[in-house]
């Protein structure tokens, strides 16, 4: 019995991940300096770092916020590549070469999109941050030539990613993003919890106390 109980009380408090398929809805979005959409929102920078050409220098400050910078340019598009959908795409200036940030809705544990290039061979690097602003890891991504489906995963959860230095000499546009979100949540509401097994814990301990009382 009191094993039992004490299984009750411990699952009213235990915490579990939540994870789930985030798709970013660029159908509704439009040329901004500052796109937000379900899912993610789009900017050339975080607060704290500036964009010149394809480069990017500061680093963000926490907690990890946009601001808005570049225009970026919705255009709808069809990239024609195996598993990749069409719909509206991303392009930034200084010739679609400069940086990109994305801030997800949540947090990420990985991240996959379409991304064009016209030579084989060009890379773009890609900043992982998380809520507070600080790096988490920076990956370097060899391009294919034509478009593609890309994705990075296994190094922890992040909140917002930047690509940055792409040298693609025509640029590339981002399309066709989704991530898996991770969120920490309680299995069942504290509140909630308690008021519902409230009576159950102390019936419980009612039929126990009235058994030790026919054994005596």
């Amino acid at each position: 019995m009191n094993k039992m109980i004490a299984t009750i009380i411990f699952s009213l408090f235990s915490l579990s991940a939540f994870a789930a398929t985030v798709d970013i809805d660029l159908s509704g979005a439009t040329t901004s300096t500052l796109i937000d959409v379900d899912g993610a929102s789009f900017s050339q920078t975080f607060t704290g770092q500036t964009a010149s050409g394809s480069a990017i220098s500061g680093s963000p400050t926490g907690p990890l916020s946009l601001t808005p910078s570049g225009t970026i340019r919705v255009v709808s598009f069809d990239p024609g590549c195996t598993g990749c959908d069409s719909g509206n795409s991303l392009l930034t200036p200084s010739s679609f070469q400069g940086p990109l940030s994305i801030l997800f809705d949540f947090n990420a544990d990985s991240f996959s999109w379409v991304m064009g290039s016209s030579v084989a061979g060009s890379n773009v690097a890609a900043d992982l941050f998380s809520n507070s602003g600080s790096l988490i890891n920076t990956v370097l991504i060899s391009m294919l030539e034509g478009y593609n489906k890309y994705s990075i995963s296994g190094l922890g959860a992040f909140a917002g990613i930047t690509f940055r230095d792409n040298n693609d000499p025509a640029g590339v546009r981002y399309m066709d993003m989704s991530y898996n979100s991770v969120v920490g949540v309680s299995e069942v509401p504290i509140p909630a919890a308690a008021f519902m097994f409230a009576p159950a814990l102390l019936g419980l301990m009612g039929l126990r106390r009235r058994a030790k009382n026919k054994v005596a």
